[in-house]
């Protein structure tokens, strides 16, 4: 009997493992599950659980004991509602087609739609995740023995087996939080780290090696799929005259808003870089030369406008300077490099002509 309940809860932590690798793969945060992933969480979960009850300890007439209840409880603990919901249908219906319509089987279900009721109504409550857990565990496992009680008719029967499973019911919920805990500890710290590495720690624009990755991506695509791909790049006038008069507090105060401005003025896919001090780089993703000219000129007014708010209240005005180039445009052979280098030749021009203006690069 103990080693049955020892190969439940190994399956268990299994599961959580296979789970672990899943949300990290598709960057999946506790914090901000979308309906999607409750349902394909409660259907993974209720999936464990219904394998669980093929490892489970026949203890009467159609009546086994197993760890199936952790499934629907690490689903309300950790997802949510919706998908303890589902977890709880699959497995009280796998309960039921695979070990038989019996009265003992719909006994043995219906308790266990009780518990997902009541870990859906624990799991609102504003304890901590252990709490919570533990509690859920243990309501559980008095529903658990209501149902044994029922379906053996003969409480000696029940006491034979039930002492040993409350026992590594709790311990196995807690190895399960254990266990989970570090999971969804290891999967934050990467996905924070692999955030911090592709963004520039001011302005939480995209930084220079996400760029040259997003280039690397888009530019074999544009060319396959024989769509322009365009790039900005944009530099702000007279910046070290700001940083030498108001400090550098200022400048950056200058650079996080012009940020803001950058993504307002961009479509949602674009890639939006700050490449190095004060210049900033746009990929253009399927954008020809002339809309690209318009995004350019939108930027450039839209900064014109925009009143800058640096330390105590002052108010400063700036300008940028912008190039554009397009692909492929000015060359189908081309790399990354060299179509950033054609945009650094137009902002350049820009510059040279007078800057707050837009120029383009021509072959």
């Amino acid at each position: 009997m103990f080693s049955t309940f020892f190969v439940n809860t190994c399956i268990l932590v299994t599961f959580l493992y296979i789970t672990g690798v899943i949300s990290q793969r598709y960057k999946i945060r506790l914090q901000n599950l979308k309906r999607k992933a409750h349902w394909i969480g409660g259907a993974l979960f209720g999936c464990y659980g219904i394998v669980l009850m093929y490892y489970s300890i026949p203890v009467g007439f159609n009546t086994i004991a197993d760890l199936r209840h952790l499934a629907i409880v690490a689903t309300a603990a950790y997802i949510g509602g919706p998908a303890t919901l589902m977890a709880t249908l699959f497995i009280c219906l796998g309960r039921l087609l695979l070990f038989g319509v019996t009265t003992q089987a719909i006994v043995g279900a219906f308790f266990m739609m009780l518990v997902g009721l009541g870990c859906v109504l624990l799991s609102n409550l504003s304890w901590s995740r252990l709490t919570k857990l533990m509690m859920m565990n243990v309501f559980a496992l008095g529903i658990i023995f209501c149902s044994l009680t029922i379906n053996l008719n003969d409480i000696d029967d029940v006491l034979n087996v039930y002492p040993l499973h409350f026992v590594i019911s709790m311990a196995g919920g807690f190895l399960l939080y254990l266990i989970a805990e570090s999971i969804n500890t290891s999967n934050e710290l990467l996905l924070r780290l692999e955030h911090t590495s592709f963004t520039d720690y001011l302005t939480n624009l995209s930084n220079r090696r996400q760029l040259e990755f997003s280039l690397e991506e888009k530019l074999p695509q544009a060319r396959q799929r024989h769509e322009h791909l365009s790039i900005l790049v944009l530099d702000i006038d007279h910046f070290k005259e700001v940083n030498d008069t108001y400090g550098h507090a200022a400048g950056d105060a200058v650079l996080r808003q012009l940020g803001q401005i950058l993504r307002k003025k961009c479509r949602s896919f674009d890639v939006v870089t700050r490449s190095g001090g004060e210049e900033f780089t746009i990929l253009l993703p399927n954008c020809a030369f002339r809309q690209a000219l318009r995004i350019a000129n939108q930027i450039l007014g839209g900064v014109d406008q925009y009143e800058f708010v640096v330390s105590d209240g002052l108010i400063l005005k700036v300008t940028v300077s912008i190039g554009v180039t397009t692909f492929p445009d000015n060359g189908e052979d081309m790399s990354g490099a060299a179509l950033l280098e054609q945009a650094d030749r137009a902002l350049y021009e820009a510059k040279n002509a007078g800057r707050n203006r837009v120029c383009s690069y021509q072959a």
